[in-house]
């Protein structure tokens, strides 16, 4: 995707986000207006007020969940942004989720679900996440090193960072979780984890 294709795909998640709070918003008016014109002006009838208060009550509970599903995707543009190089793109909330991806928080809970993951490739306990145990074991000791980087206190940039959070998240492309249909590679991911983590040495301060 090209600086406008992602521009134009964060309007309309922004521009959906906002109907589906409204519409959220005005459901949840329209409750509150039934309730009242039952209860306190006793305008409505009682159970009719009591239906339009339950449909109202439902359907603010669908828009919140559309509203969080769509953050949720609006967060993972973000991330194809930082991944893309493209920063200047999105303004501030890019810059936010960049700031959240390399702080000291995030770095050590990826750590910790890293090294869980590779102490749990050893364990023949039945567990209820589906590991990839065989492909953890044999590149045991790049997960770690992959900890012991996430660990230091040295900078780490964005875009590797959203990698550490794909590969240990997600569940349907991850090398790091049980195969379903095809053979992933955890070596070749570790490997664009590792050019992509590590900041490059600038060359002309260097030279």
């Amino acid at each position: 995707m090209t600086p406008s294709d992602f521009t134009r795909a964060l309007s309309r998640l922004n521009e959906h986000l906002q109907m589906v709070r409204t519409a959220a918003a005005s459901m949840l008016v329209l409750a509150a207006v039934a309730i009242a014109g039952a209860f306190a002006v006793r305008e409505i009838q009682p159970r009719l007020a009591d239906v339009i208060a339950a449909t109202a009550v439902a359907g603010t509970l669908g828009a919140l969940a559309a509203a969080h599903l769509l953050a949720w995707r609006r967060q993972e543009l973000y991330d194809d942004i930082l991944l893309s190089g493209f920063r200047h793109v999105g303004g501030r909330a890019v810059a936010r989720r960049a700031s959240d991806l390399v702080s000291a928080r995030r770095r050590r809970e990826l750590a910790a679900t890293l090294e869980l993951f590779a102490d749990a490739a050893d364990d023949k306990r039945h567990r209820a996440v589906p590991l990839h145990r065989p492909a953890i074991r044999e590149m045991q000791p790049r997960v770690m090193h992959l900890a012991e980087i996430l660990r230091a206190d040295r900078p780490v940039e964005p875009a590797g960072m959203v990698l550490v959070c794909r590969l240990v998240t997600n569940g349907a492309d991850s090398p790091m979780f049980h195969p379903v249909e095809r053979r992933r590679d955890l070596g070749r991911a570790l490997d664009r984890i590792e050019a992509e983590l590590v900041p490059k040495p600038d060359l002309r301060i260097a030279a």
